[in-house]
């Protein structure tokens, strides 16, 4: 999430409760009135979550505390990445954080239906199977080139997850949806078919939902159009450090959260 912007507090209550967490906040007074996050994810590290009271913004605490979150990551990660709104990219620029691909926020104008079916229905259920999880992740891997494993085992329990096979006889995954109950999670697919699939299920569900993910997953972009979506945002990927090895923007659908990507 760019700095100065406000979370929401069900993704930062969750994030707090992840092993793989670490807050730092900034206090005036004896009150903390700024706040950061490091989230690891092994050779990668995220920084989101950054929340600065309304009265204590434009004085530098939002980057004073995310510079002491970036300098933690750097020790323990390859590359440091974040998502940043248009006014916190020059921010970023000069702690030397570079660009690292453009990501749009869609919509749909009206909470009507989607009335056309999804070519392979996916299967749909609250918890997961063991089993079923180690396919998320391995496909979640394959996506992002980051081991995301604490965060979705941690909220694995309460999302929501919807999966597409690939119509093999192995049955291997070619897609999933875990969704959270205030309505972040990620839509990965292998291709375009599935991401389709778990794409109407989620606005099928959730008329409301905001579907973050790459602009270089055209696949995405032209579904979007499919279904009459409005873009109202955009964010900018930014990484301190090398390229992520590995990463497939065109499997992502919607993001993990806005804070980690």
């Amino acid at each position: 999430m760019g700095a100065f912007e406000s979370s929401r507090p069900e993704g930062v209550q969750f994030s707090v409760s992840t092993t793989n967490t670490t807050p730092f906040v900034a206090e005036a007074d004896g009150v903390v009135e700024g706040v950061a996050m490091s989230i690891s994810f092994g050779r990668t590290a995220w920084i989101g979550s950054v929340v600065v009271s309304p009265e204590r913004r434009r004085q530098g605490m939002g980057t004073a505390v995310t510079e002491r979150a970036v300098e933690f990551a750097c020790q323990r990660a390859d590359t440091v990445l974040l998502l940043a709104l248009e006014p916190a990219r020059r921010i970023y620029e000069r702690m030397g954080f570079v660009d690292d691909g453009t990501y749009g926020t869609w919509i749909q104008p009206s909470t009507s239906a989607l009335h056309q079916e999804s070519v392979r229905r996916p299967s749909s259920r609250k918890g997961i199977p063991l089993r079923k999880l180690d396919s998320c992740l391995r496909l979640d891997r394959v996506a992002t080139g980051e081991d995301r494993h604490a965060y979705l085992e941690r909220g694995a329990p309460s999302m929501r997850f919807s999966m597409v096979d690939d119509g093999s006889d192995s049955a291997c995954l070619a897609g999933y949806s875990a969704q959270f109950e205030w309505g972040s999670g990620p839509i990965i697919a292998r291709d375009a078919e599935a991401g389709d699939s778990l794409v109407r299920e989620l606005l099928d569900q959730n008329p409301r939902a905001r579907i973050e993910f790459p602009d270089a997953n055209e696949a995405g972009q032209a579904l979007m159009a499919d279904l009459g979506l409005t873009r109202v945002d955009d964010d900018y990927r930014m990484r301190l450090g090398p390229p992520v090895p590995g990463f497939c923007p065109q499997y992502i659908f919607k993001v993990l959260t806005p804070a980690v990507g």
